[in-house]
């Protein structure tokens, strides 16, 4: 049959494949959905300079207060207030520790200014306002401090019979005055590491320096300046109030340059070098490049 002079109802319907035949479940097997994929915690972002709260004014220190403001803008210093009972050793009386009105204990050592006057002036069964040097320990970190000075107003002798008047002092017990060069910033860990230097007592002798390591962040970039710090001491840390830039000490541009610059390195054209001399003084000629004879059987 020709399939031109068929109708479209009589030809052939086109071939489809099988469609696959679907088993039934049986009552045991359920569907599982896959599960969701958790979210993945995003990064935490950095904290701009204008999200830190501002900072708070520093503390106005007079002669009246057993730590006085500085008296020149760049004074290295770190000076602070500890209250509580010196408990000395039973091996030395000048090694000991104090026991602070909050309780905690800090290891401390009386220098010879203040040995005497604790020895026979002082109820040492007391609690009292010692005037100390902080000072960190390198191996765990620990605060210890340097007795100096005692800050008690009844001890002061009258002026011509007259009693010298105090005013009462607006700082905290536990506040300290530090005042030095930031070496290192860490915002994650919130350490803030102050180098403090000490005058020379000789002449000819260095000052020294130490590391006081305080605890706070700040929004600026520290390292490189010198910086005054109102700084609380909660239990065993230097916990920062706030603080204030004072000098910029490190020129912009790179780490560990002087001021002034040094002896820069000559890198100039070839022929601007100057060429060696000789023993003689005189200046040495060219080098002579001699060609090398190189051998019938290399060349081959």
């Amino acid at each position: 049959m020709n399939s031109e002079n068929l109708t479209p109802e009589q030809l052939p319907a086109p071939l489809r494949p099988n469609k696959p035949v679907k088993k039934p479940k049986s009552e045991t097997e359920t569907e599982v959905s896959p599960k969701p994929e958790a979210a993945k915690p995003r990064p935490s972002k950095p904290v701009k300079p204008k999200d830190y709260p501002p900072p708070l004014p520093m503390f106005e220190l007079s002669g009246n207060m057993p730590i006085p403001m500085a008296s020149e803008p760049l004074q290295y210093r770190a000076i602070g207030l500890v209250k509580g009972a010196y408990l000395a050793s039973a091996e030395e009386f000048t090694k000991g520790s104090v026991l602070t009105d909050d309780g905690t204990l800090i290891d401390a050592v009386l220098l010879g200014r203040i040995m005497s006057l604790a020895k026979k002036h002082l109820d040492l069964g007391e609690s009292h306002l010692w005037v100390v040097y902080p000072r960190v320990r390198k191996d765990d970190g620990k605060l210890h401090v340097q007795i100096m000075g005692i800050w008690e107003p009844k001890l002061i002798e009258p002026v011509d019979g007259v009693p010298v008047s105090i005013e009462p002092m607006e700082i905290p017990d536990n506040y300290f005055s530090v005042r030095g060069e930031v070496v290192f910033q860490s915002r994650e860990k919130k350490e803030v590491f102050v180098k403090i230097r000490q005058a020379a007592r000789k002449k000819d002798t260095e000052p020294r320096q130490f590391k006081l390591r305080l605890i706070g962040d700040f929004a600026d970039k520290m390292v490189g300046n010198f910086w005054e710090f109102d700084v609380l001491r909660q239990g065993d840390d230097l916990v920062i109030r706030t603080g204030q830039m004072i000098a910029a000490l490190r020129p912009k541009g790179g780490k560990g340059k002087p001021p002034g610059g040094g002896d820069k390195k000559h890198f100039g054209k070839p022929w601007e070098h100057k060429a060696p001399a000789t023993s003689s003084g005189e200046p040495l000629g060219k080098p002579v490049i001699k060609a090398k004879k190189v051998d019938e059987a290399e060349e081959l």
